[in-house]
């Protein structure tokens, strides 16, 4: 691991403790930097779009590597449980990240995510559809999947993650059904 690597974990791994034990109404650089003991260059340095990119690459880092793998290997259901039981067990940092994030940010980063993981799952199946079809499905079942994560999350994560998991690995499976029965 570089060093670079390094300072960018151990920042994701404070942001971890500074939203872990409560709810948290802001977040300021200032404030992650004094618990942090880093410069201000070094953090911009390393997130040149502020305390959003840590935010992201920090759930990059913890989920979206473990579910992109899961999809790759063909796995859906395996990336779906790794993803609802990391917001289980780190039920009040998600939701500091959910709230602290502006909507559009956060919007925009979902919707990066769903059509990537969505991308990758469907890549088995390009012969069967043009790249516009594609397109469709992965904006069509994307919009429904970040839209079942926005209610559990408005809801601050009261529904059973469980029926959470169920309902997600229902709606990939039958995404999976209609791709490979055409």
């Amino acid at each position: 691991m570089t060093r670079r690597q390094a300072t960018k974990r151990y920042m994701a791994m404070i942001l971890i403790e500074l939203l872990m034990d409560q709810k948290a109404t802001k977040l300021t650089v200032a404030t992650f930097l004094k618990t942090a003991n880093l410069s201000r260059t070094t953090f911009y340095n390393h997130f040149p779009t502020g305390m959003c990119g840590l935010f992201w690459w920090t759930l990059e880092q913890q989920i979206i590597q473990k579910v992109d793998e899961s999809i790759v290997s063909g796995d859906w259901e395996s990336g779906c449980h790794e993803a609802i039981q990391f917001i289980t067990r780190y039920r009040m940092f998600c939701l500091n990240l959910y709230h602290l994030a502006d909507y559009p940010e956060r919007r925009r980063f979902f919707e990066q995510v769903m059509k990537q993981i969505i991308h990758k799952a469907l890549r088995h199946y390009k012969a069967q559809y043009t790249p516009q079809q594609l397109n469709h499905l992965e904006d069509f079942y994307g919009g429904a999947i970040i839209r079942q994560l926005d209610c559990w999350f408005e809801n601050n994560l009261q529904t059973e993650p469980e029926v959470i998991d169920e309902r997600l690995c229902f709606n990939l499976k039958q995404l999976e059904q209609i791709v490979k029965s055409d």
